[in-house]
């Protein structure tokens, strides 16, 4: 067989092959609207003959099928090796190995000067040192750059099979009009921007497709099912990752796109099969950081994109359900670095094409929508070039400015003995481009704001702070990812307000907080000044990271510290291969060295027939950049852990599952699948939930449940047999509507409970567990205490307070009212207890997410490590009930620390536990409140799930001496 003829044959289409059957074969009946009359190209299209078309690699016309993603790829490749109009750019791999690719399509004079054209938009985007008369030469000169990506969301897939059309014409067309608009721009097409989502929706599709087109958008031909495409291969949703950048897809294609400044950035999408077609603009809210000039310009590119779809009669709309506020999309990240941001959401039809209530509408159409948007899109950027020039550069003047919004602002994090997690915060300021220093000696300032909104006056900034102007070329984008707290504009509260009272629903499509500090968990501020002084650049090619020490004849243990996350990543390592592992329960200091609560401690005594055990800590100890050092001495000072004492626990290595497919949440499984095999690298399973109820559970001592879909049950005999599972020593933890699960039904599998099961009963106990915590850390002892007689009263801590709680039936009618107001995503002030080993590695605050979560109600003995609130002192002099918790005299709880959180919502979620443990016979039950790897970006909350998962087995459940 010939090469060629061997290609062909292996980029062949999957289409049913004729089946030897007893059977005949009946040919499909016709569907009217199915074969579509009109062309992609435009009418005066004059496609030179010498270049591929697409169906010479794909075997069948655009839109047809769905191509898949090596299609996609090799027409990519074919067209750029045929044609002096197109360059390839492979900017990376996904984890499945497939290629990313974008083509890179101009004139070939523009193409010869690419590096000249990435030179001027540097220079305008960096104006500190451009004279004006090279300002007004290079807007006149550089042609306009368009970044073009489709398919973002691996099962929204008519994008991509419209970039093999744009990809063709553009390279191909003859026109006068193409070769102008060649002239004028440099169009860069990113034509499947995740091919291993594409893929997997490709493979349902040709699993699912018979004989007979299908037309029926329930089919799961068009639904598809779990896991779906839409996410990457660990089932992230990469258009929510540009500002976080955890994987490849994105930390690809982040360097290109800042190198090439793009003017225009499309995100093509899909939506609804039974919808029509959104174009932009968004409506409010929009992102105070968006530059202004963007939304005049998008109605300019929304009118002439409608006059496209008029031609043809297609309907469309804007605005409706699509907000502006989240700034990690694609458009809104690149709108925030000073492009001109669109979203196409065109009416998913997968293939064949969709019945609606009027008609048939086909894949082929779908497709066509997506190229007349394109074209549409690039006819507006080359007409408004110069203007479009202008404005980003003025925009740039102003944001560099010392008078402009950004002049005097910075963002300061405070160090932190976390270096793992300052290595992911400088892995993240590196992918960004954002300028940087350190602070080289310790400097005081006027005033400073916390992450908590409380204002430092006389704030000492230590030495070794990262210090991040505000003032600064991407000063738009570092706004809107380091901004404590933006403030949606009064006008969008009053909708949303309506909105919620009226339907019950949200005007908001995602979280309303996000920055990046709050997120990763570390301490940083808001100087309301430019800070110059006492700074050196960083590098960040030296990331903080040490070898492990060496082994002297005297010492008796490595040691690791708990404060740096990669701790509880060696305790997993080690254990897998073989070697016995401590960690501590209560701070330890040995032979000088700082050990708090989670560190790790492997022994000479504890692993005397293992030869290799000191080899295993520096193998796996380099991989993961820690410290770790060697001890001599056993012997803490003072109260502190000795290392041979019960503070000082040996773990059990864990066998982890996690359960999916069902109702399971998706996006929840996949990141704590990438928390397993990239921050923690241990083996584990998955497991299908249908399949938990009957199997061998035995062969695990950890199960995550994940979140679930619409918040419904457990499957039914699942609960039983976690239950038994859990009582011989399982660690079981769960999230958000699976946490709920697991407090409901019949028979609850633990004692905790949400605030909707309780809010009607008796609340004392609940009560009890707060007074409990706040005198175990704050009361002082009675001055009675060496007395002699019986007291007439004791001082109970509920004693004068005078307000009491309204009955049952006004209780369940307030939190009724008030559940209508939880928010879509917001960030809340937890209180950590810094002795329990699940919250190893956090400070005495952390700010996790909140969103339409369960409310855990813990009670003794349960345990709390994370309690929504902290306590701030104030002027009440009375300790009070806030809706049913008890505060204490002086002081308020502050709860909100970011984004929309009603005052209903901030009064329901006090003093609720936002991680909790409960101890079930010889095993125990850990519940998230939400979930904590949200996005693999929530990194102080992930600390406690890895805590939970490596840590649990051995430190939370009572295991057997296992004998020789």
């Amino acid at each position: 067989m010939s090469r060629v003829l061997l290609f062909a044959v292996l980029l062949a289409p999957l289409a049913l092959a004729q089946p030897d059957t007893p059977y005949f074969e009946p040919t499909p009946s016709p569907l009217a609207g199915l074969d579509y009359a009109h062309s992609l190209f435009p009418a005066a299209a004059d496609h030179d003959p010498d270049l591929p078309r697409p169906r010479a690699v794909l075997g069948f016309e655009v839109g047809q099928q769905v191509a898949t993603s090596e299609q996609i790829v090799e027409y990519a490749r074919r067209l750029a090796g045929a044609s002096d109009r197109v360059e390839l750019v492979e900017y990376g791999r996904t984890y499945e190995g497939r290629p990313l690719v974008y083509l890179a399509i101009s004139s070939p004079g523009n193409l010869a000067r690419s590096d000249e054209i990435k030179a001027g938009m540097a220079r305008l985007a960096d104006p500190r040192e451009l004279a004006s008369g090279e300002r007004e030469d290079l807007i006149e000169e550089l042609p306009g750059v368009a970044w073009m990506g489709y398919s973002i969301h691996g099962n929204e897939s008519s994008g991509a099979d419209a970039a093999l059309a744009v990809m063709y014409h553009l390279a191909a067309d003859r026109s006068d009009a193409t070769a102008g608009l060649l002239e004028d721009l440099v169009v860069i097409v990113d034509p499947n921007m995740n091919p291993d989502g594409r893929m997997r929706f490709v493979n349902g599709v040709h699993q699912a497709r018979g004989e007979h087109p299908n037309v029926d958008d329930q089919s799961l031909v068009h639904s598809g099912y779990w896991p779906y495409g839409r996410g990457n291969h660990y089932l992230f949703d990469l258009n929510r990752d540009w500002i976080y950048a955890r994987h490849p897809e994105t930390r690809g294609r982040i360097p290109h796109v800042i190198d090439w400044k793009p003017l225009l950035f499309v995100d093509a999408h899909e939506m609804g099969s039974q919808d029509t077609f959104l174009l932009s603009p968004p409506r409010k809210p929009h992102n105070p950081h968006l530059p202004p000039y963007g939304r005049d310009t998008a109605q300019q590119f929304a009118d002439d994109q409608a006059r496209a779809f008029d031609e043809f009669g297609y309907p469309y709309y804007s605005g409706e359900w699509n907000e502006n506020w989240y700034p990690g999309y694609s458009d809104a990240w690149a709108a925030l670095r000073g492009a001109q941001g669109i979203l196409y959401e065109q009416a998913r039809i997968a293939e064949d094409g969709v019945q609606r209530p009027t008609h048939l509408i086909s894949y082929r159409q779908a497709v066509h929508h997506q190229f007349l948007s394109t074209f549409a899109n690039l006819e507006t950027l080359r007409e408004n070039r110069p203007a479009m020039l202008t404005q980003y550069a003025d925009d740039r003047a102003n944001v560099v400015s010392s008078r402009g919004p950004y002049g005097e602002r910075t963002f300061v994090i405070l160090p932190s003995d976390n270096a793992g997690r300052m290595n992911d915060l400088l892995d993240l300021l590196r992918i960004q481009e954002f300028e940087v220093h350190r602070l080289t000696e310790s400097m005081e300032v006027s005033r400073a704001t916390d992450l908590l909104g409380r204002e430092r006056r006389r704030f000492d900034l230590p030495a070794g702070s990262l210090v991040i102007p505000n003032r600064q070329p991407a000063a738009r984008l570092v706004a809107a990812m380091f901004e404590f707290d933006p403030q949606i504009s009064e006008e969008a509260l009053v909708a949303e307000r309506e909105r919620i009272l009226k339907e019950g629903g949200s005007t908001l499509y995602d979280t309303t907080s996000w920055n990046i500090p709050m997120m990763f968990g570390l301490d940083a501020v808001t100087v309301p000044e430019h800070i110059s002084g006492n700074l050196e650049p960083v590098d960040f090619a030296s990331a903080d990271s040490a070898r492990a020490a060496e082994w002297p004849e005297d010492r008796i243990a490595l040691v690791a510290s708990g404060a740096d996350d990669r701790a509880v990543a060696l305790a997993g390592r080690l254990l897998e291969r073989g070697v016995n592992v401590r960690a501590s329960t209560r701070a330890s200091e040995l032979d000088g060295i700082a050990l708090p609560v989670g560190s790790i401690a492997v022994t000479l005594d504890d692993n005397r027939g293992n030869e290799d055990w000191t080899e295993a800590v520096r193998t796996v100890a380099d991989e993961l950049g820690l410290a770790v050092q060697s001890v001599g001495h056993g012997r803490a000072p003072g109260e502190l852990a000795d290392l041979g004492g019960e503070y000082w626990q040996v773990l059990t290595a864990p066998k982890v599952a996690l359960v999916g497919r069902g109702s399971t949440n998706m996006s929840d499984f996949g990141a704590v699948w990438y928390v397993l095999d990239h921050r923690l690298g241990v083996r584990h399973s998955h497991i299908d939930e249908s399949r938990a109820s009957w199997g061998d559970l035995r062969r695990y001592n950890v199960l995550y449940l994940p979140d679930r879909w619409g918040g419904g049950d457990l499957p039914e005999g699942l609960r039983a047999s976690l239950g038994e599972w859990v009582k011989n020593g399982g660690t079981l933890v769960a999230t958000d509507t699976a946490a709920r699960a697991l407090t409901g039904g019949d028979e609850p599998l633990v004692k905790l409970r949400t605030l909707s099961q309780v809010i009607g009963e008796e609340l004392s106990a609940y009560q009890d567990a707060l007074y409990r915590e706040w005198q175990a850390a704050n009361q002082p002892l009675p001055d009675a205490v060496w007395g002699h007689a019986a007291p007439d009263q004791a001082d109970y801590p509920w004693n004068g307070l005078d307000e009491s709680l309204p009955d049952a039936d006004e209780r369940k009618r307030r939190d009724q009212w008030q559940r209508q107001f939880m928010p879509s995503g917001a960030m809340v002030a937890t209180r950590v207890d810094t002795e329990h080993w699940l919250a190893a590695g956090t400070g005495e605050f952390l700010t996790v997410l909140m969103s339409r979560s369960p409310i855990l109600m813990s009670e003794d003995p349960d345990q709390t490590p994370l309690r929504i609130g902290v306590h701030q002192s104030s002027d009440e002099r009375e300790h009070r009930l806030i809706n049913w918790s008890p505060v204490p005299a002086g002081q308020e709880l502050i709860v909100r620390a970011g984004g929309l959180l009603w005052p209903e919502a901030r009064e329901r979620i006090a003093n609720g536990a936002w991680v909790a443990r409960e101890t079930v016979g010889r095993g125990q039950v850990i519940l998230f409140a939400h979930p904590p790897a949200f996005r693999g970006a929530q990194l102080g909350a992930i600390r406690l799930l890895e805590n939970a998962l490596i840590l649990g087995p051995g430190l939370g459940t009572s295991q057997p001496v296992e004998l020789p």
